[in-house]
């Protein structure tokens, strides 16, 4: 059983290094920042289809973040802040373009995406 599942993480590991298949999420990754995004930050992020979800740490005001691309073809960003089983929702953006994604994050948490 545990063998069948290391051959899948296997094979999902050496699809993200080729980059067969780009997702949505890991497009707007990119345009956060990619790996400097992820080294600067701490974060951890997931995917769920056309979202990405990062959870970082190291700011008082949030601690995740929702990046969700629209019919518009722009971003809904949501900023929340979890405590054990506590949710507040800090900040929405809606309508926000590409360039837009890392002065957002920036200004909301006060955490910087590159050097």
């Amino acid at each position: 059983m545990f063998a069948d599942i290391k051959k899948e993480f296997v094979l999902l590991t050496q699809q993200t290094k080729t980059k067969t298949k780009m997702t949505i999420a890991s497009q707007i990754l990119q345009q956060l920042g990619g790996n400097k995004f992820i080294v600067m930050t701490g974060a951890t992020c997931y995917s769920d289809g056309n979202t990405l979800v990062a959870k970082f740490k190291g700011s008082k005001i949030a601690n995740i973040m929702y990046v969700t691309l629209n019919s518009m073809d722009t971003y809904d960003v949501k900023f929340c802040k979890f405590r054990g089983l506590d949710v507040k929702t800090i900040k929405e953006v809606e309508g926000a373009y590409s360039d837009m994604l890392k002065s957002i994050f920036e200004k909301t948490t006060g955490l910087y995406t590159s050097l």
